[in-house]
């Protein structure tokens, strides 16, 4: 097996570690991202991005390749799992 030395190691291959390596390899330093599948996972999944989440992602030099492919949400309402019946509805304002 190969040596190399990195100068940080990562453990997980999630949002946060990965996005953790990208913003290390900007600033030069390198990273090794360890994960414990043998697979990349893809699989259904929401992902809910506040406003200071795509400041980060922008930051990252990301923001604008994942915002062509998001779905904008306007708003939310919140149904009462035992009667069925809307409990509350939140518009949400258009922060980009």
């Amino acid at each position: 097996m190969e040596s190399r030395v990195e100068d940080i190691v990562i453990v997980g291959a999630g949002i946060a570690g990965l996005a953790t390596s990208l913003g290390l390899h900007s600033l030069g330093i390198r990273s090794l991202v360890l994960e414990s599948s043998n697979d990349l996972r893809v699989t259904g999944f929401a992902l809910t991005i506040w406003t200071n989440g795509w400041k980060a992602l922008d930051t990252l030099g990301i923001g604008n390749i994942l915002q062509q492919e998001h779905i904008q949400l306007h708003g939310n309402v919140t149904t009462s799992l035992l009667t069925g019946q809307q409990t509350s509805t939140t518009a949400l304002a258009t922060a980009m």
